[in-house]
């Protein structure tokens, strides 16, 4: 008699310290807070996408009932951009010139005594502006373009001779589409100033990097700066920069001399806390007929905003995901006229592994077959040290295919690499085994199929705040 033993999957209830606060909705979020005398500030956003402020008048604005400050690019003063970290850059000080680089840049910041009263304000105020043509489409040869920005490229062994080789050839062309974080929360920052002391309670990720940027953009010591963070409210990577906003409430609480609450609203959400970029990327994969990979090439372009660097590496990863003798990556970024781009869950991974794996997933031409990969190691030159000499072993699982399915009978055979580095699956036509070769040409976006085709066989491929 075998006595099989229950294995517990699941391991003892824990409670969360934050949970109780969270469910019964008195956890208090930045824009809870609250101090005496607070007055509160509202942003005014740019309506073009490129060009400068001609003129900018502010008179009625600053005489409308309750303001204290009418902010613009006239009055603000200098302000030093914050410090680098090792893998992006704090977007630039706000206000510091008349230039319009992307549509729903802050151009003004109204301090009144009550939230309604800036927000009227703020309409008030008249702009006009010497509009450009907005470089906004990623192949507008106008535009700059970075090639390699990060040294992450990466060319192994010979590109030409693994296609040409290749039993099986395919090239497809993805596109992913701009993403926002937008989480439920609206961000928000109440800022005091005590001399040069400043007390900051803010919607974001890292504290400490707030610190830095608003110490190296008011030219005050670092220890004078308090970032207060206690529940963030939801941020998906857009709370890891410190956003035009924030910076510009610190400025706001100096110049009316008093604590200053600021809350994007909704639509703001969209333009002033980063999005994930956009891609256009082509892929080409060759395989044996024992469904290795011969060669593998992926290119990718990526949006990037005038004036920003930011880390997007999105064919990167595609040189270390499979087990191949011959691949080039690229990747490259042209400047547009856009909002400030950030982190979205796994930056440049996101995209380029939707376009790596697409193929797998995408259902194949009637009379197409298709073969379980034959990972085997990852090549020791990679980019990754910490994927170097890392074996890769795949366990193919495969099945046939009912005969009155689409198609008709067919073995589909899949195998994941034991790292979970993803998926390949190469296609061919049910005459591959006579010898001949197929070139398959795919285009599809992320937000669903698009056109297909496939060519026939062919021989050859501060105070205390209330919350």
């Amino acid at each position: 008699m075998t006595t099989i033993e229950a294995v517990r999957l699941i391991g003892p209830g824990v409670d969360r310290v934050d949970g109780p606060l969270k469910v019964t909705g008195s956890a208090p979020y930045p824009g809870d807070f609250s101090f005496a005398n607070m007055a509160h500030a509202v942003l005014v956003r740019a309506t073009v996408a490129a060009g400068r402020i001609r003129r900018i008048e502010a008179a009625a604005a600053e005489a409308a009932p309750g303001v204290l400050a009418v902010i613009t690019h006239r009055n603000a003063p200098k302000l030093e951009r914050g410090p680098d970290t090792p893998a992006w850059r704090q977007p630039p000080p706000p206000l510091q010139d008349n230039r319009i680089l992307h549509y729903g840049q802050y151009i003004g910041v109204v301090v009144a005594e009550t939230a309604e009263q800036a927000t009227a304000a703020a309409r008030l105020i008249e702009t006009d502006y010497e509009p450009t043509e907005p470089l906004l489409d990623l192949d507008d040869p106008r535009a700059e373009v970075l090639t390699n920005p990060w040294g992450l490229d990466a060319h192994r062994g010979d590109l030409a001779a693994g296609l040409a080789s290749a039993d099986v050839t395919v090239e497809a062309t993805y596109t992913t589409p701009d993403e926002t974080n937008n989480p439920m929360g609206l961000f928000a920052t109440v800022a005091f100033w005590d001399g040069d002391s400043l007390t900051v309670h803010d919607s974001n990720q890292w504290p400490h990097g707030v610190r830095a940027t608003l110490a190296a953009a008011f030219g005050v010591p670092e220890s004078g700066v308090r970032v207060l963070t206690p529940f963030v409210g939801g941020g998906f990577g857009a709370g890891l920069r410190v956003w035009p906003h924030v910076v510009l409430t610190a400025l706001a609480a100096r110049t009316a001399g008093r604590p200053v609450k600021l809350v994007l609203t909704r639509p703001q959400m969209f333009t002033g806390i980063g999005h994930r970029t956009r891609t256009v990327q082509h892929i080409r994969l060759g395989a044996d007929r024992s469904g290795h990979l011969t060669a593998l090439d992926h290119e990718a372009k990526a949006s990037i905003t005038v004036e920003d660097e930011t880390y997007e590496p999105v064919a990167a990863d595609s040189a270390t995901a499979y087990a191949c003798p011959n691949a080039d990556t690229r990747d490259s970024q042209a400047r547009l006229n856009i909002p400030n781009p950030t982190f979205m869950r796994a930056p440049g991974e996101a995209q380029g592994n939707f376009a790596l794996e697409s193929w797998t997933s995408s259902p194949m031409p009637s009379g197409w077959t298709r073969s379980s990969c034959g990972c085997a190691t990852t090549p020791r030159t990679t980019r990754s040290s910490a994927c170097r000499g890392r074996a890769r072993r795949c366990a193919p699982a495969t099945s046939r295919a009912p005969s009155g399915s689409a198609g008709g009978p067919a073995t589909r055979g899949r195998a994941r690499c034991a790292t979970g580095a993803g998926w390949w699956v190469t296609a061919w036509p049910a005459s591959a085994s006579s010898g001949s070769r197929c070139h398959a040409r795919r285009a599809r976006r992320s937000g669903g199929t698009g056109p297909r085709s496939c060519a026939a066989p062919r021989p050859t491929s501060a105070p205390a705040p209330t919350p």
